[in-house]
């Protein structure tokens, strides 16, 4: 097959050049030459471009993708991605973003916030084409596209030339969906794949870099998700772009969480 396998670079930390050395020294030295990082993450970097290239070449890994969420106003959701854009036109070859819903809690999202919600990716879709960069959009448990239903009526409404679809399976488990259905229903649409695995009901975590992050995610193999109809629905398509594995939070070590995941797909894709 020709997907790539990529990792999570945040749990290791998003706020400074010394975490950013760790996560890349560890997920090189499991085997990871792709990884993805949050738009918090660029704030680091923003001002020495040239430091992050070279932190990047040093351990051979190279990003493919960071990750950004809404907010319900222009400041956050199309102002900041357009000061960010920069960056990561400058660092080259991203060929996409992980859009995530607006953070709601204890409820299902309202009309008017589903129609902001596709207002608002067309308009970062249109914002992103110049720059090569094709949208995912990201169901989130706790956010405006979560359920199956909410995710039908965004994914309805985009333009699938410029907005992809970016599902992760445990988030899709813990907002009601079956992974493995709604990876065949989009599955001609999917350009980015978190995969990682939940054990058990979902447990909050906190908050970290503007994102809700929980305790309940484990590695892959460690939960109750079923992953052979996922990638059976992958590999019906020749699935040709990156599986994102990633963690919110570790158990052990962020190095022995990745060496988890990387087995568990060397095994199992």
């Amino acid at each position: 097959m020709s997907a790539k396998f990529a990792y999570a670079q945040w749990p290791w930390g998003t706020k400074t050049r010394e975490e950013f050395i760790d996560a890349c020294r560890d997920m090189s030295d499991v085997g990871f030459r792709y990884f993805e990082s949050v738009k918090a993450f660029i704030e680091v970097f923003q001002d020495n471009i040239p430091d992050f290239k070279a932190i990047c070449s040093e351990y051979d890994i190279t990003p493919i993708s960071f990750y950004f969420h809404l907010r319900g106003n222009v400041e956050n959701d199309i102002i900041d991605l357009k000061n960010k854009l920069g960056f990561i036109e400058a660092v080259g070859g991203v060929p996409s973003i992980t859009l995530q819903g607006e953070t709601i809690r204890g409820r299902t999202a309202t009309q008017d916030e589903l129609e902001y919600a596709v207002r608002t990716i067309t308009e970062i879709g249109d914002i992103c084409a110049p720059y090569g960069i094709k949208p995912a959009v990201h169901p989130h448990y706790n956010t405006t596209i979560m359920t199956e239903s909410e995710i039908d009526y965004v994914m309805s409404r985009l333009d699938p030339d410029k907005i992809g679809f970016g599902p992760d399976t445990a988030h899709l488990s813990a907002g009601g969906c079956n992974p493995g259905q709604i990876f065949e229903r989009y599955k001609e649409r999917i350009n980015f794949v978190h995969l990682k695995d939940l054990k058990g009901a979902l447990s909050d975590g906190g908050m970290e870099a503007g994102v809700e992050v929980y305790d309940s995610f484990r590695e892959l193999g460690e939960g109750d998700i079923d992953y052979k109809p996922v990638f059976q629905a992958l590999k019906s398509v020749d699935f040709s772009g990156y599986l994102c594995l990633e963690l919110d939070k570790t158990r052990y070590t962020n190095k022995i969480s990745c060496l988890m995941n990387k087995h568990y797909m060397d095994k199992n894709w």
